[in-house]
């Protein structure tokens, strides 16, 4: 047989692996715990949260896309949840880089304890507003990259302008920080406020703080969502 023919074949095999291993039982019964704690925990804090599912892979690779990992020797992230991002994040980072990973919820961050066995993770509970402190408290003082789940949405005014000071304290100046907020609260479509859901321009306020900000759609996630990306 010939190279071209040898070559297709192996190909054939490795992508038959690789659906193999995605279609298991195993992959589905883990999609579907995480699936299921992060609906259970988002029906008690749902103001918090603003959805009922993790993150798509789709949205996950838009707030990634904008970080140099080549690079990148601290990256934390605001509001892990189940780990959807955090996951990816790791499959991205080098190996002798850090990331801090903080939430508020003690359920979220023994499930990631348990999900995600990897040295360069380093698990925090903890409040965005204390970045600062939960960042001394490991020796580090700027972040690379910053990616944030948080629901500045919900907020009160005084807690988000405290939470993006601690970012941009933090933050280095050649630095980056990716937020999202989904597509029905981003204050724009008018039946949002008949259905008596919070609305805020999450855009200007990041301007208020970031000379550059750049946004992105994405529709493939539940709820469809903005990601901000945001330099100083």
């Amino acid at each position: 047989m010939g190279d071209t023919l040898l070559n297709l074949i192996a190909a054939k095999h490795r992508e038959s692996k690789l659906f193999s291993k995605w279609k298991s039982p195993e992959r589905f019964r883990r999609i579907g715990y995480d699936y299921g704690l992060f609906f259970s925990q988002s029906v008690r804090s749902f103001s918090v949260t603003a959805s009922l599912f993790p993150s798509s892979r789709f949205l996950a690779a838009a707030l990634l896309r904008p970080i140099d990992f080549g690079a990148a020797r601290v990256v934390v992230e605001l509001g892990f949840g189940t780990g959807a991002i955090t996951n990816e994040i790791l499959r991205r980072l080098r190996p002798n880089s850090v990331l801090l990973a903080i939430d508020l919820n003690p359920v979220f961050l023994n499930h990631v304890r348990q999900k995600l066995d990897d040295e360069r993770l380093i698990p925090v509970l903890g409040r965005a507003e204390r970045l600062g402190y939960l960042m001394k408290r490991h020796g580090i003082e700027r972040a690379d990259a910053i990616v944030s789940s948080l629901g500045l949405t919900g907020m009160r005014p005084s807690q988000r302008s405290s939470i993006l000071s601690e970012i941009s304290k933090h933050l280095r100046r050649e630095g980056v920080l990716t937020q999202y907020q989904y597509l029905h609260a981003s204050g724009e479509p008018n039946w949002v406020s008949s259905l008596g859901l919070a609305r805020f321009a999450e855009r200007d306020f990041l301007r208020s703080h970031f000379r550059h900000v750049a946004s992105e759609r994405v529709i493939w996630n539940l709820p469809p969502a903005t990601v901000y990306t945001c330099r100083f």
